[in-house]
Order: structure tokens, then sequence, then C-alpha cells
């Protein structure tokens, strides 16, 4: 025969208790959640050049030899730059000019990206690196300081710190 089991009488004291509990978690979470949202609106008054480190940036063109331009974009982007634009170039110089001094092909291909200023000296190792493997990769980099940027999500965009 299956045996019956008492059920416990309520207390009304300890279902008091829990209830306050109860109470005090909530408003433990409704404070935390009022806490974040007063520090959040405190991070959006506050200038974005006052809680972030700006890092200075620049524009990088690179010339290279038709064909190549493949090649130095996946370069970029593997040294964290965010934008590379690719532009076909033609020399102007005379047949004669072009004879002198040896050169067969006159149309290049300009690359213009923009990279923060720390991570200009790694690419230019891997840009050298690159240029020396062969006589048939050459070419020509510059960079141009970038002194004002207008908006703070171009600047996130150029780089790479915008946040999901």
């Amino acid at each position: 025969m299956a045996e019956i089991k008492k059920e416990k009488p309520i207390d009304p004291a300890e279902v008091e208790k829990k209830a306050a509990n109860k109470k005090a978690a909530i408003d433990r979470l409704a404070q935390a959640r009022a806490k974040k949202a007063k520090k959040k609106k405190e991070e959006e008054n506050t200038p974005f050049e006052e809680r972030e480190d700006l890092k200075k940036l620049l524009f990088y063109v690179i010339i290279v030899n038709y064909g190549q331009g493949d090649t130095v974009v996946k370069l970029l982007k593997n040294k964290g730059t965010s934008a590379q634009f690719v532009q076909i170039g033609e020399g102007t110089a005379t047949k004669q000019v072009l004879s002198v001094l040896h050169i067969e092909e006159t149309r290049k291909e300009i690359i213009y990206s923009f990279i923060r200023d720390d991570l200009l000296p790694d690419l230019k190792t891997e840009l050298e690196a690159y240029f020396l493997s062969s006589k048939r990769n050459a070419g020509i980099a510059f960079t141009i300081d970038l002194n004002t940027i207008v908006g703070v999500k171009l600047y996130k965009f150029l780089t790479q710190t915008v946040r999901g």
C-alpha cells in the first residue's frame, strides 16, 4: 500500500520572508539597470576624443605596375586598413623618353588607402619585402597626414574601431 505524504503547513513568516527577498532582488536589478543607463548617458555626453585614444590617420598612396594591385590590396587588408581604392593610371611620357629609360609598360595601378600611424612600420616592412622579392615587383609609396576627419562614424570606420 502506498504511503500518503502529509503536506507541511505553510508558515506565513516564511512566505513573507521569500517575498521580501524577491522584492530586494528586483530592487537591486532595477538599481543596476538605472546605474548602467546613467553611465551610458554620461558616456554619450562625453566627447569622443575624451573617452577614446585617438590614433593618427594617414592617407597612403601606392603606385605599382599594372597587374600588381590585387596583391598589394591583400597586403593592406592583412595589415588592418579599412578601405582600399584602386585606379588605373597611364603615363604621359613620349615614346622617345620611354625608350631612353627602357620603359615598355606605362600603365600603372594606383592604390589609395587609409591607415593608422601605428600600423605603418609593419606595412612598410611587408611592402619592402614584396618589392624586393622580384624585379617585376616595382612601385612607390607615400603618405599624407590627415589632420581633420569630419564625423565620429567616419573616423571609427577608417580606424576599424566600430563597435557593434
